[in-house]
């Protein structure tokens, strides 16, 4: 059976940190008012994906792996932090350049590319398994049954999917673009700022 309460529990603490502004709400932004409407869309299901993956991994033993080799978990940190940085900087060069019009649809390869690049963004920062570890220890059983588990797995994937692609859907209406190329350089300059500081924190700062 699903322990409906522990799960509903968790989803409330889930819901409140993936709405948090984090690298995935910027490029979920950047892509959304850059690229056709699919293609952000994309970006906020391969953000989603690994955000259940995640959670899967707290719940059935990742942590554990982390924690017997602390070389693995710093390893996958530092990558991590080394593509946030990357990626600052691409926004901070680009800030000031023209911004190309916006394609009316997207190919495969493109969605490909996008979906890619939103699970990129969320492997960059496994102390989100680490979230979901404290998480899960707080609000699941001992004794949790493997649909509960499973359960907790698919609900924070469905909580990601619907946060990211609510706003991948919003911010990729022509208003939103418009406004966005009227205050570019403000904004993708303050991400890439963002991205960086992020990336070198999470490189530099105490487990």
């Amino acid at each position: 059976m699903i322990d409906i309460p522990a799960v509903l529990a968790a989803a409330l603490v889930c819901t409140v940190a993936i709405m948090s502004p984090g690298p995935n709400f910027v490029a979920v932004t950047h892509r959304a008012v850059t690229a056709p409407r699919v293609e952000a869309l994309a970006l906020a299901v391969g953000i989603a994906c690994v955000s259940a993956l995640w959670a899967a991994a707290a719940l059935f033993g990742l942590g554990l792996l982390f924690a017997l080799f602390p070389w693995l978990f710093w390893t996958v940190r530092l990558l991590g932090a080394a593509y946030l940085v990357w990626i600052g900087i691409r926004l901070l060069r680009g800030a000031g350049a023209p911004l190309p019009g916006r394609l009316a649809s997207a190919s495969r390869g493109t969605l490909a590319r996008a979906c890619r690049d939103g699970m990129v963004t969320n492997l960059s920062n496994p102390k989100a398994m680490v979230f979901y570890g404290s998480v899960f220890s707080a609000f699941v059983p001992a004794d949790a049954t493997t649909a509960t588990q499973i359960t907790m797995v698919a609900m924070v994937g469905a909580i990601a999917t619907l946060w990211y692609g609510g706003v991948a859907w919003f911010l990729a209406g022509e208003r939103a673009a418009r406004l966005y190329r009227g205050i570019r350089p403000w904004i993708e300059g303050g991400c890439g700022l963002f991205l960086v500081g992020f990336g070198l924190r999470q490189a530099f700062a105490r487990p």
